[in-house]
């Protein structure tokens, strides 16, 4: 290994003439949280793919045990070598193997395994959070390593030593990166940066009862974010710039990578803020106006004055204005809408497109499609038609319009979170 003093380097054994193997095992150094533990496995059935510890329940984390198809060779602590500094890896010694009493062989590949805040002896649960490495890379190996990521010949002493550049090694170590995201106290963030294209951050948490997630970050072109449930399956993917999550979970383990698409350079950094409250809200907003490029009561919420516009209907013909409804919070929700109904000197309908909706705004009964905050949201048009036999009258050869007004207040009411409303009005007025 390159200029790297380790205790347990130096390693003689006499071994007896019988086959079986010892191995040294080295790597790091790595950002891995306190009480991690190795687990080196060996793929028994020689498919050459592995079982993720994630679908592996109820395995349990000992030497000898079965994950599915691999079998566990050695369980090891993280190293507290001085040399490594801050940062962790692990530095131990196997028993020796009997490749025979294991049922493994010369050949078998092999792979790493590590688990946050497990004890040996442990059995693996649903979505165990986990990191795993291996690699066929000569160049990720140290000068005086004796094997790889592979079951040696059996018989004899031999040395896997896999370190990163920062430690004088040769390996990119970059993805292996596991901590604890505790969002379960209540809030709190992260300030970090990608260094290189391999690099993973990886966060991992558990829910014992069902709970909400509220995530929001900054980050750049190419980042990827995802956030794995229990059954393994992406609960959220998203990137980029800007991405958010609010949700509630269910009980259970969770794992949040962070990751970039191939391609590109240079650092990426990113920010993270978690909570496990539900700051999320559904803040209705209704403009009203002639068209739809001009609207009166856009950000006046609540109802607060001037949210109203009037109309001339000439000659008591029918005429048309528009309401349009988006949501202002972060909350993904419909929003109800209720309008007023007509009379019997004039008529309102409402229209969504090119369906009547009429019923559904006189009855409260009509929802908006899911929309959140920045989406485009719903416009209505509204129809005035006055009743011209009932608002014309006589008077010699001249017919007279009676001057007559009509409104209707478009109102819109969140249907979940906290109560929260905004209204505007449409007036008609004949002449």
């Amino acid at each position: 290994m390159k200029s790297l003093s380790l205790s347990c380097c130096a390693l003689a054994l006499a071994l007896p003439a019988s086959a079986t193997v010892s191995i040294e095992f080295q790597l790091g150094g790595i950002d891995v949280p306190a009480g991690s533990i190795g687990v080196l496995v060996a793929d028994a059935d020689g498919d050459r793919d592995f079982t993720s510890p994630a679908e592996a329940e109820g395995a349990l984390l000992s030497s000898g045990e079965m994950i599915r198809g691999d079998v566990i060779i050695a369980v090891f602590l993280p190293s507290g070598l001085p040399d490594w500094g801050t940062q962790k890896g692990f530095a131990a010694h196997t028993a020796v193997l009997d490749y025979a009493d294991l049922g493994i062989a010369e050949g078998d590949a092999l792979m790493l395994h590590i688990f946050p805040q497990r004890i040996e002896g442990q059995s693996l649960r649903a979505g165990e959070p986990h990191l795993s490495y291996r690699t066929d890379e000569i160049g990720q190996l140290t000068s005086n390593s004796t094997m790889g990521f592979s079951l040696p010949a059996d018989g004899g002493a031999h040395l896997l030593a896999v370190i990163g550049p920062d430690r004088q090694g040769n390996a990119d170590l970059s993805s292996l990166d596991l901590r604890d995201l505790p969002y379960d106290v209540g809030s709190g963030s992260f300030d970090r940066t990608l260094e290189t294209l391999t690099a993973r951050h990886t966060y991992h948490f558990e829910l014992g009862a069902s709970g909400f997630l509220s995530l929001d970050g900054i980050g750049g072109n190419g980042l990827v974010v995802q956030l794995i449930g229990p059954d393994g399956q992406a609960v959220y993917t998203g990137g980029g710039a800007e991405f958010s999550l609010y949700d509630t979970l269910a009980s259970g383990l969770y794992t949040l990578v962070l990751s970039r698409e191939s391609g590109g350079s240079g650092e990426l950094a990113y920010e993270l803020d978690f909570a496990n409250s539900d700051v999320r809200f559904v803040i209705p907003d209704v403009a009203v106006g002639a068209g739809l490029t001009s609207l009166t009561g856009s950000n006046l919420l609540n109802g607060l004055a001037g949210q109203s516009i009037s109309l001339t209907s000439m000659k008591a013909n029918p005429g048309s204005g528009y309401a349009t409804i988006v949501n202002r919070g972060r909350l993904l929700d419909t929003i109800a809408v209720r309008g007023s109904a007509g009379s019997t000197l004039c008529g309102i309908a409402y229209f969504d497109g090119a369906a009547n909706v009429t019923a559904g705004l006189v009855t409260g009964g009509y929802r908006t499609p899911e929309i959140s905050e920045g989406d485009a949201g719903t416009a209505l048009r509204v129809q005035f038609s006055p009743k011209k036999n009932k608002l014309t009258k006589k008077k010699g050869k001249r017919t007279k319009v009676l001057k007559k007004t009509f409104s209707t207040l478009v109102r819109a009411n969140s249907t979940l979170g906290p109560p929260s409303m905004d209204a505007a009005s449409i007036r008609m007025q004949t002449r």
